[in-house]
């Protein structure tokens, strides 16, 4: 794994390099803007309680709209060239013969794309530190940390599907597409749980467990469940583990 670094800053350069990459920090940062001066409004007003949501945290990421959907289009743009591209231009059979793994060029690429997700959440964290001059409204770390931590490893939960559709496609279209459905249904499942509620079936808590929107409201009220943490890890590394199987598998055939 000694390669992973070089091969990190490689891929890196080229999402700061791009120009798509800075249309979408500049869109991330004017969502950012609106949710926060939005946030300032509810505080300002006491009306939390409409969104039914009391913590303003809970408002400014889980609640919000415009995150999720940043979210469904930022994570496929950013993914579907990472492997895609290689196998289209070429580049991908250079760069197999060089003396490094598939396992370290996988990765190197899963880090840069989880680079560039951090990178994006970085103007939302910019705002916070003004809550409590601007809103008045003295947060608990706590929270902020528990909602960092659970972010974190859902975005290396996302990065790594965008990556194994990217390893899979040759069209970094289709794969962008496949990408923005799974992570569709990830997030849009609350609304499978709350149809079941309602109906009372058995599997009701199962899709709840699941449903990322629950699992962020839960992290940024403070409650850090270590089972949805283990659980985006543990398909992170399932679907890391498919790409190199799909990488090695396009390599000899």
């Amino acid at each position: 794994m000694k390669h992973i670094p070089t091969l990190f800053r490689r891929e890196l350069a080229s999402y700061l390099l791009s120009p798509i990459a800075f249309l979408i920090l500049l869109a991330f940062l004017a969502m950012a803007w609106v949710n926060f001066w939005e946030l300032l409004r509810l505080l300002s007003q006491n009306t939390l309680a409409y969104s039914g949501r009391s913590d303003p945290l809970n408002n400014y990421i889980a609640g919000s709209f415009s995150f999720w959907l940043g979210l469904l289009i930022a994570i496929p743009a950013i993914t579907m060239r990472l492997l895609a591209e290689e196998r289209r231009s070429g580049t991908i059979e250079s760069l197999l013969t060089l003396p490094i793994t598939t396992a370290e060029i996988v990765v190197a690429k899963w880090l840069a794309g989880v680079a560039m997700y951090l990178i994006l959440l970085l103007p939302f964290a910019m705002y916070l530190p003004f809550l409590y001059h601007q809103g008045k409204y003295p947060f608990d770390l706590g929270p902020v940390v528990s909602l960092g931590l659970g972010l974190l490893s859902m975005g290396m939960m996302f990065v790594s599907i965008g990556l194994f559709f990217s390893a899979s496609t040759k069209n970094q279209i289709v794969a962008a597409i496949w990408t923005f459905v799974v992570l569709f249904l990830l997030i849009l499942s609350q609304m499978a749980y709350q149809y079941a509620a309602t109906k009372k079936e058995s599997w009701a808590e199962g899709i709840q467990f699941l449903s990322v929107l629950h699992q962020v409201s839960q992290f940024s009220a403070g409650r850090l469940d270590i089972r949805y943490i283990m659980t985006h890890l543990s398909l992170s590394g399932f679907m890391l583990h498919l790409t190199i199987k799909v990488v090695d598998w396009r390599r000899e055939s």
